[in-house]
């Protein structure tokens, strides 16, 4: 005869974060894990929460063209802080300043499609491309791009159009140039002037040009400076280079290398790691389908940015499981080690800190000629945020008992139309169990037959987020008796 099912807490969602099927069986999967989750988080502990948008910064910079650079520049004796942008404008890149509301040219006519790369060193704004003559330096404000000249003297390395930019110690680091793409050259220690050096003939060192790989990334971390290939990391100190690589694992993109609160994260072909000295550890198993779906032509777009506990990779369009994922960014949050993705109504292409003097934020650029303030507002630039979130099958108590639920009661803050599904057995097929309007949603009566069960949530959003606290089951029985051993 029939006997009560004892009540179920589907409770504490996403501490665990996203731990994906093709990684862990469901046996294996703790309650407080998802197994997908699109535009929610899982920073307020045990509770679901909608992500925040994107709001535009300014008007649009160049219209339907990629963004393919971005940085904060900033200055201590002239000019204010700066948003550089870099865009096409159909024929050329432009460089562009934002001040006071408004976008503005800084520098005409590099080559369009030059990746471009900054850094701020003795009160300069310094620029690579790769392609464009030598180093440019911009002193900020509606000051001009410098070629020649003191502090930075970039007429010294006439010859060499490096891609790649980096200060270590006091000294400007720059490597990729297409002539001598494993050569890393460096300037002198800036002097008690401010002032740099450069002496290509002497400084520099050719990163072991016959491992078949050349430079593809730039980064200091620590005591060390790193130099990236695909498939390698050399570590160069003030007393040498390794003379062999020690790390065997690399990137195809210096836009994925982002320095975190443990240690310096990139992505690798294999997936995305984290080195704190030593041999780097890879985290991305929870998601390895995930990573696994990003198109090896997007490698070298991948991009990356944090904030105080995050670290997020732009990883373009994925197909898994035959559906297409749009505009994916990962997120990992560094205190819990958890992941979750955003799907966004554009695709992010750099991202940058920026410092106004007033307020610290994460801008990006996306692919429609737009930069844009990250985790802003509660829409897309406008389009509203669509989210799901799928649980693990639950199966409480034997398998292969049937149970029914007769009760079912969601609890949400800020609750807005978001609606719950759920999925039995080895049915393919969604079945609607409403939405949920209010702090606590009551359904019933209910007759949900099922030996297996999971849940969706689901929903379009463009009003103050949502957080969803979970599932509770007080109600239901059991058919038949329980099997005794």
């Amino acid at each position: 005869m029939p006997i009560n099912l004892p009540p179920k807490s589907i409770k504490n969602l996403g501490i665990y974060g996203v731990l994906r099927q093709a990684e862990v069986n469901d046996s294996l999967i703790p309650d407080g894990a998802v197994t997908e989750a699109i535009n929610v988080h899982f920073d307020r502990k045990g509770a679901i929460t909608l992500r925040l948008g994107l709001t535009g910064l300014g008007t649009t910079v160049s219209a339907n063209y990629s963004c393919i650079g971005l940085y904060n520049a900033m200055f201590s004796n002239s000019g204010s802080n700066s948003i550089l942008a870099v865009f096409s404008d159909g024929t050329n890149n432009d460089i562009y300043r934002y001040s006071a509301s408004v976008w503005s040219k800084t520098l005409d006519d590099d080559t369009a499609g030059a990746k471009t790369r900054f850094v701020n060193f003795a009160d300069r704004t310094i620029r690579v491309n790769g392609t464009d003559g030598t180093i440019k330096c911009w002193l900020g404000g509606t000051g001009t791009w410098q070629i020649t000249g003191p502090p930075i003297n970039p007429q010294q390395l006439a010859g060499y159009k490096p891609k790649f930019i980096e200060v270590f110690k006091n000294k400007v680091y720059v490597s990729g140039d297409s002539t001598f793409p494993d050569r890393l050259l460096w300037s002198s220690v800036v002097d008690s002037g401010g002032t740099i050096t450069f002496t290509p003939t002497t400084d520099y060192l050719d990163i072991n040009p016959n491992d078949g790989e050349n430079l593809t990334g730039l980064k200091k971390f620590s005591l060390e400076l790193l130099n990236f290939k695909p498939n390698y990391i050399y570590r160069f100190k003030s007393s040498g280079l390794d003379s062999e690589p020690l790390i065997k694992i690399g990137t195809r993109s210096q836009e994925s290398i982002v320095e975190g609160k443990r240690g310096l994260y990139f992505h690798h072909d294999t997936g995305f790691y984290l080195y704190s000295g030593g041999y780097p550890k890879e985290i991305s198993r929870p998601i390895s389908d995930i990573v696994e779906a990003i198109p090896l032509s997007f490698y070298t777009e991948v991009s990356s940015w944090k904030d105080n506990d995050h670290i997020c990779w732009s990883v373009g369009d994925l197909t898994i499981e035959g559906k297409t994922w749009n505009n994916i960014v990962v997120r990992y949050t560094e205190s819990s080690e958890v992941w979750t993705a955003y799907s966004y109504s554009r695709e992010i292409r750099w991202a940058s800190p920026y410092n106004d003097a007033t307020t610290l934020s994460i801008v990006v650029g996306d692919t429609l000629g737009k930069v844009l303030t990250f985790n802003s507002g509660n829409t897309d630039d406008g389009v509203p945020i669509a989210y799901r979130l799928i649980t693990k099958w639950y199966d409480w108590e034997a398998i292969y008992l049937q149970k029914i639920i007769q009760q079912l009661v969601g609890v949400c803050e800020k609750a807005q139309a978001l609606r719950i599904l759920y999925q039995i057995d080895d049915e393919t097929s969604w079945k609607d169990l409403g939405q949920l309007r209010k702090f606590i949603t009551d359904f019933q009566p209910l007759n949900i037959v099922f030996h297996r069960i999971r849940f969706k949530l689901t929903g379009v959003s463009s009003s103050e987020p949502f957080i969803f606290l979970g599932i509770e089951i007080p109600k239901g029985i059991i058919e038949g008796d329980i099997i005794k051993k």
